[in-house]
């Protein structure tokens, strides 16, 4: 989208640039009378690196269009005083500003692909870091639940402790010592629930349709509220799995049905939803399944629940696993004697730093993939060059004709003869201009000693007929 408030540039007023513009084009412009045709290279060069210069200089479409403008006028009246063809000079003008224009646009084209992917990625963690605050913020609320659940449980049985023991301490049966320490035990009880509850207090406010709706409340109860609100449930569960489970892993099975039943409900309206709770030795499953809505509404959750039960379930040592096939199936899987735990806890890495490991994995790649944009050519013409040295030492090792081996070869020879005496190739860049060959001969040519870019002497063997009919020294 558009910025409707764009950064004010400062530098000078438009008409002032647009006034340097004109200028440079008429300066180049000029230049085109003492170029001419003897530096046209060097001229195109310099014309693209203006067109570069111009996107890294920050040029407005405006200021461009003018310097180029200014150039073609004055290269058309340069063309038509100094050489007296103003159609050679507008011509002229128009190739280097092809340069200057090609150049502007590529280098732009690259500038803006990098801005758009900045901006990408300053988008991508802009999102990474709401999405991470909602995980945090639901994390924190499953904590406060947590919490509200240890303080109902706990709470309720250090209260039972401190009637039990007033009751006691009641008894004119017992002894007086014995009343005055049950006196201390209710004391205490009481003192420590509410130092308990003055706890939870302080790590925050507790939200009441979580944990107060939870509290006392069984599986069967939270699948009659889903029966009532409209909700098909099938359930299954083991007789006495409640009973065989402590406070925390029968809070956090509630939690998990809780979640899954409202998430089917509003992701999967219609849909049967089936609830599976068992025993697997010392731990217990809950499955919670739905199919997918025939109504056509995506039975994919895509809130932060998910995230708060998987890091409520990790720190009791269990697993949570969502299976997003055709059925929806949330599968908790918890100790039935769990008890929290920091060391247990191994959330998954936050989306911001799955992202900037993402991004530095892009930047390696990118940076590996310029390397390679440079080094394959560099590589080619490394190799070009090496192969063709190669063979310019080969052949020039190879070309050399001793004198004496030259002086053994005399005219009518037979060609068969010779060739054992010549060398295997012939020299590069051999001087067949200088002299005429004789007709229907075929001539070799050699040096008599070995150089690479200075030639001595130049030996000359022509065959035909089967025969030597010339042998030469063509220049010294």
């Amino acid at each position: 989208m558009p910025d409707t408030h764009p950064t004010p540039r400062h530098g000078p007023p438009t008409w002032r640039r647009a006034l340097a513009a004109a200028l440079a084009g008429i300066l180049v412009g000029c230049v085109v009378l003492w170029t001419g045709d003897q530096s046209p290279v060097v001229m195109a060069v310099l014309a693209t690196l203006g067109g570069v210069g111009a996107v890294l200089s920050r040029l407005s479409l405006p200021t461009v269009t003018v310097g180029v403008a200014s150039m073609l006028i004055t290269s058309t009246f340069v063309g038509q005083f100094a050489w007296s063809d103003s159609i050679v000079g507008l011509m002229t003008g128009t190739f280097y500003g092809f340069c200057f224009l090609a150049a502007s646009l590529v280098a732009a084209l690259v500038r803006a692909r990098k801005s758009y992917v900045r901006r990408a990625w300053d988008l991508a963690f802009a999102e990474a870091r709401d999405h991470d605050s909602q995980v945090e913020r639901a994390v924190a609320r499953e904590r406060e639940a947590m919490a509200g659940e240890i303080h109902d449980g706990m709470g309720h049985r250090l209260t039972l402790i401190a009637v039990q023991a007033a009751r006691l301490s009641l008894d004119e049966d017992l002894p007086p010592q014995a009343r005055a320490e049950l006196q201390r035990i209710r004391e205490n009880a009481a003192s420590a629930a509410e130092e308990l509850g003055e706890t939870v207090r302080l790590l925050g406010q507790r939200d009441s349709s979580v944990t107060a709706s939870l509290s006392g409340l069984r599986i069967d109860d939270v699948v009659e509220r889903a029966l009532a609100s409209g909700v098909a449930v099938r359930s299954a569960v083991e007789p006495g799995l409640e009973d065989s489970v402590n406070d925390y892993t029968h809070a956090a099975l509630l939690r998990t049905l809780q979640e899954a039943l409202t998430n089917a409900a509003k992701h999967a309206p219609g849909a049967e939803v089936r609830v599976e709770a068992k025993r697997a030795g010392e731990r217990v499953r809950l499955t919670v399944s739905n199919a997918v809505s025939p109504r056509g509404a995506s039975s994919d959750p895509t809130g932060h629940g998910l995230v708060a039960l998987r890091h409520r379930t990790t720190l009791l040592g269990g697993t949570l696993e969502v299976d997003r096939g055709e059925v929806f199936a949330l599968t908790v899987e918890l100790p039935r004697e769990a008890v929290p735990t920091d060391d247990a806890a191994d959330r998954e890495s936050s989306r911001v730093d799955r992202l900037a490991a993402e991004a530095t994995e892009a930047e390696h790649g990118r940076r590996k993939e310029t390397r390679q944009a440079w080094l394959v050519p560099l590589a080619m013409v490394a190799i070009l060059v090496f192969v063709t040295g190669g063979y310019f030492v080969y052949a020039n090792l190879t070309s050399v004709l001793p004198p004496e081996e030259f002086e053994s070869i005399s005219v009518g020879d037979g060609e068969g003869e010779t060739v054992r005496k010549l060398p295997p190739s012939e020299m590069l860049d051999a001087p067949r201009s200088l002299v005429p060959e004789p007709e229907g001969a075929e001539c070799k040519y050699y040096e008599d000693e070995l150089s690479f870019f200075k030639r001595v002497d130049v030996y000359r063997v022509c065959f035909a007929d089967g025969a030597v009919v010339a042998t030469d020294r063509v220049f010294s």
